[in-house]
């Protein structure tokens, strides 16, 4: 205490007790229903690793001059701790440790197969070509554009490799490529919106893996519309930069607010399912802490919170840093090793990949 004085400790400690609570809500908040007076609630998980980063910061300067202070953030950090833990999963086992039998199973949004970057509409697409050589048992694409995929599915070098594959059932839709047998194809429609699931039932020896292959509600904010927000986050005073802020922030709470409906939607279909074996993946456009994951994660294993490590970030695009990207699976399947692949960068997403047991 003796080296910063009161006049600067109180006011500090006032910023780390604020920090605090915005740090418990950004945890419990987040799981809320994007509904009533406070559907900005749904979106406090965004603001997590900053006021995770706060208080860290707050305990170490507490510990260095003041230890009674400390446990303002330590109580907060400790209170978090099951959060946190699904935010950023701390499991240290070894892929090559991993012993048959089990499967492995992707979920990658190919943005498309990443056209923009590679104007390539034939089936010699590199994302594509990275995508078949993770060589996964069953790989589950979001914004699978629809004429390479028909091209793929007369590809033989393809077809050897994935003899099955559930064909998108509209424009960048779903689709899958799975080395076991495809019994069912069907598209879950959303209302007033783009998005969609893919739902599939697939034979796995002589039994049934129900899949929703899902892409959420997307944020669909212009990289203008970022750039500005980016510029009002760095000068909030600028006046120039406030619109565009308020526009994001409109644009995410409406979205949030449609992707909870999806989420319901899907989450009631999967506790009621009759197949042995269910997994729900694919793009959420929401991280950890947010009411659609929360949705799941009551009655399911998420893979990489039970078999990843690291905050798993797979979304890299507008300098916007997320695990949106994710892997349910029933509590009859074991999550065996889960991780992130980070070569391919055409796609504004990274795939989740994980090797599962089917017990």
């Amino acid at each position: 205490m003796k080296f910063i004085g009161k006049l600067l400790a109180y006011p500090l400690m006032a910023v780390n007790i604020l920090t605090a609570f915005m740090l418990i809500f950004s945890c419990y908040g987040s799981i809320v229903a994007p509904i009533g007076r406070w559907p900005f609630a749904s979106l406090s998980g965004l603001l997590f690793p900053f006021l995770y980063f706060l208080n860290f910061m707050f305990l170490i300067l507490w510990l260095l001059t003041w230890k009674k202070g400390s446990l303002v953030p330590m109580a907060a950090i400790l209170i978090c701790l099951i959060p946190t833990l699904k935010y950023c999963p701390l499991h240290f086992s070894k892929e090559e440790k991993v012993q048959p039998p089990y499967l492995t199973v992707v979920t990658y949004n190919t943005e498309g197969f990443g056209i923009d970057d590679n104007k390539n509409w034939k089936v010699d697409n590199p994302v594509l070509n990275y995508a078949i050589g993770l060589d996964a048992d069953i790989i589950f694409i979001q914004e699978a554009t629809p004429n390479i995929m028909k091209l793929a599915s007369r590809e033989k070098r393809i077809k050897d490799i994935y003899p099955y594959i559930g064909q998108p059932k509209g424009r960048n839709a779903e689709a899958c490529l799975s080395k076991y047998p495809i019994l069912l194809n069907e598209s879950i429609e959303f209302e007033d919106s783009r998005n969609s699931c893919q739902y599939l039932r697939i034979l796995i020896g002589t039994d049934t893996l129900a899949v929703y292959n899902s892409h959420l509600q997307s944020n669909h904010l212009a990289s203008e519309d970022i750039t500005e927000y980016q510029q009002f986050i760095k000068n909030p005073t600028d006046s120039t930069h406030y619109k565009a802020s308020k526009k994001v922030l409109k644009n995410l709470l409406q979205s949030t607010s449609q992707r909870a409906g999806q989420a319901r939607l899907i989450a009631d279909r999967a506790s009621s399912e009759t197949a042995k074996y269910v997994i729900v993946c694919g793009d959420f456009n929401d991280t950890p802490l947010s009411y659609s994951y929360h949705l799941f994660d009551r009655f399911m294993h998420n893979t990489y919170a039970k078999s990843g490590s690291g905050m798993g970030i797979t979304y890299h695009e507008h300098k916007l840093y997320y695990r949106i990207d994710h892997i349910f699976c029933s509590k009859n399947i074991a999550p065996l090793y889960t991780w992130i692949d980070r070569t391919q960068k055409d796609s504004d997403h990274y795939p989740v990949i994980s090797k599962i047991r089917l017990e």
